[in-house]
C-alpha cells in the first residue's frame, strides 16, 4: 500500500488549485452584463476562502454598474472570477 503522508509539493498543488471567491448571481443586480471587445487593464482585489485577499494585476472582461468580472494569468493557466466593481482600479498594462 502506497504512503498516506502529505507532502509538502502535493499540498501546494491542492492550495494552488482553490477557487477564489465569486459573488453569486443574485449580486449582478438587474443591469445586463457588457461584455469588453479589449480587456481592460486592471488591478482586482482577489478573495479566497483559504487565505487573505490578494491584489492581482488583472483584466476586466465584462461587467456592470455593479460586479466586474476578472480574468489574471497563473503559472497554471488563465483564472477568472467576479467581483464587485469597486474592488477594481485601473493600471496601466505593463504596471505589475
Amino acid at each position: 500500500m502506497g504512503s498516506t503522508l502529505v507532502t509538502d509539493e502535493k499540498l501546494q498543488v491542492v492550495l494552488d488549485n482553490v477557487a477564489p471567491c465569486t459573488l453569486p448571481k443574485d449580486a449582478y443586480g438587474p443591469e445586463p452584463l457588457q461584455w469588453l471587445k479589449t480587456r481592460a487593464a486592471v488591478w482586482a482585489w482577489i478573495s479566497w476562502p483559504h487565505k487573505a485577499a490578494e491584489r492581482l494585476p488583472a483584466w476586466v472582461t465584462g461587467m456592470n454598474d455593479r460586479i466586474c468580472v476578472v480574468a489574471w494569468d497563473t503559472d497554471r493557466g488563465e483564472r477568472n472570477t467576479v467581483v464587485w466593481r469597486n474592488a477594481v482600479t485601473r493600471r496601466t498594462p505593463e504596471a505589475t
